[in-house]
């Protein structure tokens, strides 16, 4: 059984729930540890991340459910922090509050020039982000593919999160190849040139089983033949429901597991008395 779940949002960002009713239906999935994990204030102007007026309020509340529930689950204080292609970088604000945290995971979200907020969303909807490749990128899904890639892996590579969040995110609006067809030779090169260099760091790629909830029909993210290549590369897991809801806490963890074991997967990472600790898959 998996007992961990490090990628949950509350009312903080973009959820639904406030971070202790998402502590509560988390103990009543039966996790021992969990991270609360808002996405990061983003340097403009948006509508689903935290507010930076809002970021001390949310350290002091998980202090406090810390203690209230010590004795029933171990909570971790987290946050989902954007790394932006173009600049390379994440935010200065990121960088001032990683060491207030326990752990931290890192994705990318946008597309554009963020220096100003006239940017595009990779998750936000299926014509945004077709907008954002015709619009910095004339329509050429090839090369931004490579961008987004080659941003993972710089990011990993620079950062070492703890979590790399959501590796293949840009596939939950190509349903039907909408965009790009995952089985072509040209996109599985570029996947397994970034985990090759994923594969260098001490960062854990999460399995992210929340995505069928929010998006029915996307499946899981890394997709399936991405973890084979994983094992391949030896490259450790951690598992996150991306919970935006308490219906998300421990969504489709059964499925996910079952497929890590036939895939030859057998343990996985989670923070146990603060520490990262290996803990076998199916216990």
């Amino acid at each position: 059984m998996l007992l961990a779940n490090y990628h949950v949002h509350s009312d903080y960002c973009d959820g639904t729930n406030k971070l202790e009713e998402m502590v509560i239906a988390g103990v009543a999935a039966g996790l021992t540890s969990m991270g609360l994990s808002s996405h990061f204030p983003l340097p403009f102007s948006n509508d689903w991340t935290m507010k930076v007026e809002n970021v001390k309020n949310y350290l002091d509340e998980i202090k406090r459910l810390k203690k209230k529930y010590t004795a029933i689950i171990e909570l971790y204080c987290g946050m989902e922090i954007d790394y932006f292609i173009d600049r390379q970088d994440i935010s200065d604000l990121a960088k001032k509050i990683i060491p207030q945290l326990d752990y931290n995971i890192m994705s990318i979200h946008t597309i554009g020039k963020t220096f100003g907020d006239d940017v595009s969303y990779i998750d936000e909807s299926q014509s945004g982000f077709a907008l954002g490749i015709e619009k910095y990128y004339h329509g050429n899904i090839q090369t931004f593919i490579k961008d987004y890639y080659e941003g993972i892996k710089n990011m990993v590579i620079t950062f070492e999160p703890d979590i790399l969040g959501h590796i293949d995110l840009i596939k939950k609006y190509n349903h039907d190849h909408y965009f790009f067809n995952e089985n072509e030779r040209w996109y599985q090169k570029i996947v397994t040139d970034c985990l090759d260099g994923i594969a260098k760091t001490k960062t854990k790629i999460e399995i992210n089983t929340g995505a069928n909830l929010r998006c029915p029909g996307v499946g899981r993210y890394p997709s399936d033949w991405i973890i084979p290549e994983m094992i391949k590369r030896h490259i450790p897991i951690t598992i996150g429901g991306d919970s935006h809801s308490i219906a998300g806490i421990a969504y489709e963890y059964k499925e996910a597991e079952t497929y890590l074991k036939k895939c030859g997967y057998q343990e996985y990472w989670m923070i146990k008395k603060g520490r990262w600790e290996v803990q076998p898959l199916g216990v």
